[in-house]
């Protein structure tokens, strides 16, 4: 068994999403003068690898504090699409998922997170259309997760991927990496959220477990 971590460190001044507050990662306790240590978090519940529910953009979705480990857990695969000609992913590009037995999970790896750490991480990354959502909505998975900071582009405003996949009951997993270290099917996927109350994302460190 091996587990690979699928999680961006959490630091400060680390890439958040344009418009989004910088982390602010600081030690207030000290072993030397306190006898522990001890550290204060100031971030938002979007910043790093995080989960995204149904929440975000709908007021009567269940916040996580509702949502059981059970849809945050489950099997997975990896959608190769490095070789995309167009920052685009639809349909055509998932088709094969449909015939992946048991899956919960599609997590869809297009290399963006090369990107990360750089001001080009939050511009022009590959992005769901709408055929592409509306595919993924309809395999009965839990959840989707990608190398890329939104299943929509930097500038929608309407969000429709987002909103196609909630729609469906998915949870959405953003701003993953090292996708391409698992194997292609057939590995335990696990991106436990903080059980923050009403809370409509959190961070969290997505593994996966290759069996």
């Amino acid at each position: 068994m091996q587990t690979i971590d699928l999680s961006h460190v959490i630091r400060t001044g680390m890439p958040v999403f344009p418009g989004d507050e910088t982390p602010n990662v600081r030690r207030t306790h000290f072993i030397n003068k306190h006898g522990f240590a001890q550290t204060a978090l100031d971030l938002t519940s979007h910043a790093g690898t995080h989960v995204d529910a149904a929440a975000h953009l709908f007021a009567d979705a269940p916040g996580l504090d509702w949502l059981g480990p059970d849809n945050f857990t489950g099997w997975g695969a990896v959608v190769d699409l490095t070789a995309l000609s167009a920052p685009v992913i639809g349909q055509a590009d998932l088709a094969h998922l449909a015939d992946v037995e048991g899956l919960d999970f599609a997590l869809l790896r297009t290399g963006w997170d090369k990107h990360w750490g750089t001001e080009r991480y939050y511009r022009d990354f590959p992005a769901l259309d709408e055929t592409g959502a509306r595919f993924l909505g309809g395999l009965g998975l839990k959840g989707v997760g990608l190398d890329t900071p939104s299943p929509d582009p930097v500038d929608s405003r309407e969000l429709p991927a987002h909103r196609i996949l909630f729609d469906h009951g998915l949870v959405i997993v953003e701003n993953l990496t090292r996708l391409g270290d698992l194997p292609a099917e057939s590995f335990l996927f696990c991106c436990l959220p903080l059980r923050i109350a009403d809370g409509e994302a959190s961070p969290c460190r997505a593994v996966g477990i290759a069996l």
